[in-house]
């Protein structure tokens, strides 16, 4: 005979508890998950191999959409939240983008949570619930719920730092990732009905926007990150938003795509003998925002032999006392939003432009000196050579001719506005910094 399901956690057959021994006493830190097993009579455990009841409760939901054939109850029951979490757990958060999947879930997460406390959602609160009133009033409510980043005191304690309006096409993409979460539970059997969730595409919601950074400015940004200004006035904090703005240069990559790039060889990105780079490392699946593989230009050449491991870096000198020498270290960074929204306040950038706005610059910037439509569309991954073509093309001399062309020419006319800058080893605090010129 089964016995009562116990323990922290459960769901469907299966819950979370400890290994007891002599006198209910654990036996164990790590979390098991419990079944009864029918053919034997007798419960069965597996390990979690953690003692985190979080990371123990993730392990037991895999272990349950792994090995459970959803009933028609269990489909008549199966909430929208779930379906998020199942979502992230099964596929999510083994995506390149995980992080933003994460935010956007979170997002609608927290919605979902107002509603409930409102009394505007039937429980359970199904897919086949989700209708265009839902969805408006989720776009309502995040539009008025700002982005508000996270930061650590002194004492190492998280609070919350600054602030900025949510877009119209930040939310949209929430509503996108509910969809994507939905079809997921459809395709698992895990719901009979897909319900018709609409999102609005982003040309809908986000406004045309013609200005463009001129090569002159481009020259004054890398100015700045080698000088700065405020609060951003030590080559240290500065460096990363150098190597990004380099990296946005050379590649007229997306600021994801920049902020990945890496000398690893394991990455399988940096092919110096090739004087190539592939923006999208080994083992990475290509998505629709396609990464290329690009020509690497002299200079980026030099930066990408000057970095350790992560392109987009901050350097931190310690001395090492065994060897009586000074040592730098690179660290990786995850963002320069802050210190691109400190430079577009400095150099009066239009208010709104983010990082991306290099992209859209460069692009420009090179169809005007002569690259050709379908080159630019290839630098910037909206169109794909076939498969077995691109074995072949990538390593060519002539493969993408007139974007190295006039990459060498933009590169050359930035070192006249700004030389220092673009060196990978000279920073502001050198003494003899001799400014490069073409």
């Amino acid at each position: 005979m089964p016995a009562n399901k116990t323990g922290v956690y459960n769901r469907g057959e299966f819950w979370l508890d400890l290994a007891t021994g002599a006198g209910g006493r654990p036996v164990s830190s790590r979390w098991y998950i419990w079944w009864y097993d029918a053919s034997t009579g007798h419960q069965r455990r597996k390990s979690t191999g953690t003692d985190d009841v979080r990371l123990a409760c993730e392990a037991l939901d895999e272990h349950y959409l792994a090995t459970h054939r959803p009933t028609e109850g269990d489909q008549a029951a199966y909430t929208v939240a779930a379906a998020m979490t199942d979502y992230w757990l099964l596929h999510g958060q083994h995506q390149s983008s995980a992080d933003a999947i994460r935010a956007r879930l979170k997002s609608m997460h927290r919605f979902l949570e107002c509603e409930t406390d409102a009394g505007r959602l039937a429980d359970p609160f199904t897919p086949e619930h989700i209708d265009e009133q839902f969805l408006k009033r989720f776009r309502e409510w995040a539009l008025a719920d700002p982005i508000v980043a996270r930061k650590k005191d002194a004492n190492g304690n998280w609070i919350d730092g600054a602030s900025r309006a949510r877009s119209p096409a930040t939310v949209e993409e929430s509503i996108i990732q509910l969809k994507a979460a939905v079809k997921h539970a459809y395709d698992g059997r895990r719901i009979r009905y897909l319900p018709p969730i609409k999102h609005k595409t982003r040309g809908a919601v986000t406004p045309k926007r013609n200005d463009r950074m001129s090569l002159q400015a481009i020259g004054e940004l890398l100015d700045y990150t080698l000088t700065g200004a405020g609060s951003y006035t030590t080559p240290a904090r500065l460096l990363p938003l150098r190597r990004y703005v380099v990296g946005a240069i050379c590649t007229v990559g997306r600021p994801d795509a920049i902020l990945d790039m890496s000398v690893a060889p394991e990455r399988g990105q940096w092919m110096k003998d090739a004087g190539l780079l592939d923006l999208n490392p080994a083992g990475r699946l290509q998505t629709n925002k396609r990464r290329p593989i690009l020509p690497a230009s002299p200079l980026l050449g030099r930066w990408l032999d000057a970095t350790d491991e992560w392109f987009v870096c901050q350097e931190r000198q310690s001395f090492d006392e065994r060897q009586q020498i000074d040592v730098v270290e690179q660290l990786r960074v995850a963002s320069i939003r802050s210190a691109w929204d400190t430079a577009r306040g400095a150099l009066g950038i239009p208010a709104g432009r983010g990082p991306k706005y290099l992209r859209h610059s460069m692009s420009t910037i090179l169809a005007n000196r002569g690259v050709p439509p379908d080159e630019i569309s290839l630098v910037l991954g909206h169109r794909v050579l076939d498969p077995m073509t691109e074995i072949y093309v990538i390593h060519d001399p002539s493969y993408l001719k007139n974007f190295r062309a006039a990459m060498e020419d933009v590169l050359a006319d930035l070192t006249k506005m700004a030389g220092t800058a673009l060196h990978p080893t000279l920073t502001q605090a050198d003494e003899k910094v001799v400014v490069l010129r073409a």
